[in-house]
């Protein structure tokens, strides 16, 4: 009963290390490299505010999609528009604030994979090489915690292909460690 408990503690323990090894190395990156805010793109907008009318009072306006809209759609933009004292809106301009945001976004997320990955790797090979065995397997869990958090945070932004050569050398990297660690339990 004794062994079951002591397994019991190690098992435990292993799974703090893991956990918070990851969180740690997150909540790092995340303290040193700020993400983007939607505020530093996009002004805060009160869409009600140009609607001094009431719906009810609102006239009937002829609405025509223009080109210039159309266009602003296909760009990843968002129409603008002007209203007059009736209600009715007339296309402004094409405001990006969105997409620029989003592009910023994807940027800092693959920049937070190309930072987080590589210390998740160093984790697991911390773990391959140290001594003792729950804290190996912590760090070793860790790791791959951490090599999971880069990789979802960026796998949106790429490619369909770049997401496959992405997780086949993940793949090739931690198997080649575990043979090197567990090779001999083979």
């Amino acid at each position: 009963m004794r062994a079951h408990t002591e397994q019991f503690k190690l098992v435990a323990m292993t799974l703090v290390i893991s956990i918070l090894s990851a969180l740690f190395i997150g909540l790092l990156v995340d303290a040193i490299y700020e993400a983007p805010q939607y505020e530093d793109f996009c002004e805060s907008y009160n869409y009600a505010e140009p609607y001094r009318w009431k719906l009810a009072e609102q006239q009937n306006c002829a609405y025509i999609q223009t080109e210039e809209e159309r266009q602003c759609y296909k760009d990843g933009g968002f129409p603008e528009y002007n209203y007059d004292v009736k209600g009715c809106g007339t296309y402004k301009e094409c405001n990006f604030c969105n997409k620029e945001f989003n592009d910023a976004t994807n940027i800092y997320n693959r920049n937070v994979f190309f930072i987080v990955a590589p210390i998740g790797l160093i984790l697991i090979l911390f773990g391959v090489f140290y001594g003792i065995g729950f804290i190996a397997s912590g760090f070793m869990f860790g790791g791959i915690f951490s090599v999971a958090y880069g990789t979802i945070r960026h796998f949106s932004g790429m490619s369909k292909v770049m997401r496959v050569i992405v997780i086949f050398i993940e793949l090739v990297i931690v198997i080649w460690l575990a043979i090197k660690k567990l090779k001999k339990w083979l």
